[in-house]
């Protein structure tokens, strides 16, 4: 019976979004075209990107909030790069890079330090970002070569690149969760990490995985809303992907409709408060059911 309620609780945020996507679309003229498909999943890719490396970090009981910086320290990085006129293989490498380094040195002050994370990751955000205003005097970056453009804009088969990226990061990160030993290390650090480490598993190792790895996800760009429980243990990359996409479309629904932004942003918060504290509320619930037991 136990069960039963986890699957339902799981597959809760799938059904709410696909009754939100229904309604709307019966709403709205084009809503549920392939082209607006494709533009609302191209706009969500980067929030899409970053949830995947956060629900790792948040299922350690970790946050982080530097990938603000990072996303944007990274991109000047690699446009500054190319305008210099290197390759731009060369300069996507360097970026991602640079990204990961990032995201790394906030799993190392995490672990070995033992600095909180909030207050690491903020720390770091708030440099990078300072680092990426300072590398460009303030300014934007434009002009880039043609073939650095198509990942952001082009399509193949009539299909976003932006959205490949996604969907590959996505399958990624779920084959890491769901079938490596890392990912059943980084779940059970969540879930009880004095069991951890009574069985001889390197806390460290993985703590710079998953801070890393968010860094990475950061350069290449709700995790809450997706499902990711910020107690710690539990958490699947796909209901972070389904989160994106719910944010994505209400938004562009919304918007549609042509409901004033400052309204658009009042309703999909009132929608985030509610879908985390049913979120809550549901954990609490089955921690109860299990002390009965």
């Amino acid at each position: 019976m136990e069960k039963k309620k986890i699957i339902s609780g799981k597959t809760g945020l799938l059904i709410g979004a696909i009754v939100v996507f229904l309604l709307v679309g019966s709403q709205i003229p084009n809503y549920l075209s392939l082209q607006n498909i494709f533009n609302v999943v191209r706009q969500s890719s980067i929030v899409s990107l970053v949830a995947y490396g956060m629900t790792m970090v948040i299922i350690v009981k970790g946050i982080d909030l530097s990938v603000g910086g990072i996303i944007a320290s990274c991109a000047m990085i690699s446009g500054l790069m190319m305008k210099a006129g290197m390759p731009v293989f060369l300069c996507i490498l360097a970026g991602l890079l640079a990204g990961t380094l990032m995201g790394l040195f906030n799993g190392i002050m995490v672990e070995k330090l033992e600095v909180p994370a909030f207050i690491t990751t903020l720390v770091v955000g708030q440099v990078a970002n300072g680092l990426a205003l300072m590398m460009n005097g303030g300014g934007s970056l434009g002009g880039f070569p043609d073939s650095y453009v198509f990942i952001g804009n082009g399509t193949f088969l009539g299909i976003p690149i932006s959205n490949y990226i996604t969907i590959a990061f996505c399958i990624l990160s779920t084959v890491i969760m769901g079938c490596t030993r890392l990912g059943t290390h980084i779940y059970a650090l969540g879930g009880n990490d004095q069991v951890v480490k009574q069985q001889g598993i390197s806390t460290a190792k993985i703590n710079y995985f998953v801070f890393a790895y968010s860094g990475l996800c950061a350069a290449v760009a709700a995790c809450m809303i997706g499902g990711v429980n910020m107690a710690g243990g539990e958490g699947r990359v796909y209901l972070s992907l389904v989160g994106a996409l719910l944010i994505g479309f209400l938004r562009n629904g919304l918007n549609l409709y042509g409901l004033h932004p400052f309204y658009q942003n009042l309703v999909i918060g009132v929608i985030i408060i509610v879908i985390v504290a049913i979120s809550i509320y549901s954990r609490n619930k089955k921690l109860e059911a299990a002390k009965v037991f």
